[in-house]
């Protein structure tokens, strides 16, 4: 494709934390790729183990390594890492990845030449899961051919992608960020909705770029292993996607976000899990859908929890 001294530069951000058994197979991933005119800003989370001194000693043989220990005023966590490195980046396309996936030799080329040969504003790739015994499922299985792109697809995980698979132009990133202070899994979700808000100029590549890492310390794994943990992941998400839509989505959409993080509340309540933000879904179900329905949600939600009823309240409520 002649894309190695391409003038168009790739950023790549990723933020650690006790990642020291797999972050040099990725970085060696990245070193290896066809495309050469990229840099890579890791930015550890405050690890504890061997990742600062491995990763230090590694980006001694090439200076398209930057490492740098989060800030102490940047808060904690991998969403804030991530905006904090794209802050630090300077190319023209951004690539998010994480510390212990791997990229396929040809992973940037394929999707910069995409873009470019397009004239897109973004470009993903598709990957696949792999453990310890091989290759496995891809985490989203569509039909990549013929999926319409538009946010509320995106929503329903209809058109879905990872973290790892998108590359995007950096003025569409200005316009994005990661949600911090929340659960990080999942955190594409906020963001890849707002990318298809304010552009659906983009290309799903039908070519495997990209291989995620399964292990016990990885989101899935987790997701297998902590169900209620799944539940609050889901419920936050919800949440925190209607507030971070809440300058460019329809009235509707807000709407249909809030309403599956009631469900999901009300579903943990009935667990005898009380669920987090009561009082902002209070306020945003006053504003959305009247008094009464934002009085009557706390109620239900006391009922779920104690008594493991409430649903056709809460039933009224979401319509």
């Amino acid at each position: 494709m002649g894309l190695k001294n391409n003038k168009n530069k790739v950023s790549i951000i990723i933020a650690t934390y006790n990642r020291d058994e797999y972050i040099i197979d990725t970085l060696r991933s990245i070193q290896n790729q066809t495309f050469e005119n990229w840099e890579c800003i890791i930015i550890d989370d405050g690890s504890t183990d061997t990742t600062e001194k491995l990763v230090c000693d590694f980006l001694k043989s090439d200076s398209r390594f930057i490492y740098e220990i989060r800030p102490a005023h940047i808060q904690k966590g991998a969403n804030a890492c991530r905006n904090y490195g794209y802050k630090r980046s300077c190319g023209d396309l951004i690539k998010f990845f994480d510390s212990d996936d791997l990229m396929l030799l040809n992973h940037l080329e394929v999707l910069v030449s995409e873009i470019e040969e397009n004239n897109l504003d973004f470009a993903v790739g598709d990957c696949r899961n792999f453990d310890e015994n091989g290759l496995l499922e891809c985490p989203y299985e569509i039909d990549r051919t013929n999926a319409v792109m538009t946010p509320h697809r995106f929503a329903l995980f209809n058109v879905a992608w990872i973290t790892n698979d998108l590359l995007v132009r950096r003025e569409f990133a200005d316009q994005l960020q990661f949600a911090e202070g929340i659960r990080d899994q999942a955190s594409e979700y906020q963001y890849n909705i707002k990318l298809l808000y304010l552009t659906t100029n983009g290309s799903l590549v039908n070519q495997i770029l990209a291989h995620r890492r399964i292990h016990n310390d990885g989101f899935v794994v987790k997701a297998l292993k902590r169900p209620i943990w799944f539940d609050q992941m889901n419920a936050e998400l919800k949440l925190t996607t209607m507030l971070y839509l809440k300058d460019i989505a329809p009235v509707e959409k807000l709407k249909w976000f809030l309403s599956g993080h009631i469900q999901l509340n009300f579903k943990l309540a009935c667990k005898r899990v009380w669920p987090e933000a009561l009082l902002i879904t209070t306020s945003k179900l006053i504003k959305y859908h009247g008094l009464l329905k934002g009085l009557l949600y706390p109620a239900a939600i006391l009922s779920g929890f104690v008594l493991g009823k409430g649903y056709t309240i809460i039933k009224y409520i979401r319509k």
